[in-house]
């Protein structure tokens, strides 16, 4: 039986528009040096290596970073300027700083997240940016979310707290995926572990029209938090 991890990681990764939907949250920020924490099997790697000018990817299971390392091969683009290793964020220490640090949906698994976030920052370069996205909204946290070893969901309050005490000093929060909410409460009344690929697939088809209506309406508030955290 799969992993509810590695069902996930799948169901992201046949979720092309999702993905692309995610992505151009980020984009804008990143530049240079990059890090990505918890890259797990790639689904974004070879995007975000399209947008910088080097890239150290890093995961603490070997099995998903290796599982990057076979997907960037068939881009030698990307590839080039590409490294990904197996590392701990709690524990790992690099001798470089970043331009930027990339970390999508992990730092909820982290049991003391204020000093991860703490270590990160010690890794940014002056002017650098941490760019992080974590599940959204205390309230819906159930089934899915024990699952994959959640810790927490993260309010606007909770996750500019962390940071603050982390000592970034500028932070920008902006909620993502409005209609998410409604299948990630429906599928915690199932106490499902993890979503019908039949239902991921129905949502991809409709991300280019929620996309839409967020970008010209906003999102009062969404299944996930986005932060693009500096320090001075």
């Amino acid at each position: 039986m799969q992993r509810a991890q590695d069902v996930w990681f799948d169901h992201l990764q046949s979720a092309t528009h999702y993905t692309q939907w995610i992505f151009a949250q980020l984009q804008p920020y990143i530049k240079g040096r990059t890090l990505e924490v918890g890259c797990g099997s790639g689904n974004f790697t070879a995007l975000i290596a399209q947008n910088c000018s080097e890239l150290l990817a890093v995961d603490l299971d070997e099995a998903y970073a290796g599982q990057t390392r076979s997907r960037l091969q068939s881009d030698p683009n990307a590839s080039a300027h590409v490294k990904v290793i197996t590392a701990d964020a709690t524990t790992m220490e690099f001798a470089q700083t970043f331009d930027t640090i990339i970390m999508l949906d992990v730092l909820e698994h982290i049991k003391d997240d204020t000093a991860v976030l703490a270590k990160l920052r010690q890794m940014l370069a002056p002017g650098g940016s941490l760019i992080i996205k974590v599940p959204a909204l205390e309230s819906l946290y159930n089934s899915l979310d024990q699952a994959v070893g959640h810790h927490r969901r993260y309010t606007p309050a909770t996750l500019r707290t962390a940071l603050n005490q982390a000592a970034y000093t500028q932070s920008e929060l902006s909620y993502f995926n409005l209609v998410g909410i409604a299948g990630w409460w429906l599928n915690g009344m199932k106490s499902r572990v993890t979503p019908p690929g039949e239902q991921v697939g129905w949502f991809d088809r409709c991300v280019p029209l929620f996309q839409a209506l967020e970008s010209r309406l906003g999102c009062p508030m969404g299944l996930s938090l986005f932060a693009v955290a500096k320090c001075d």
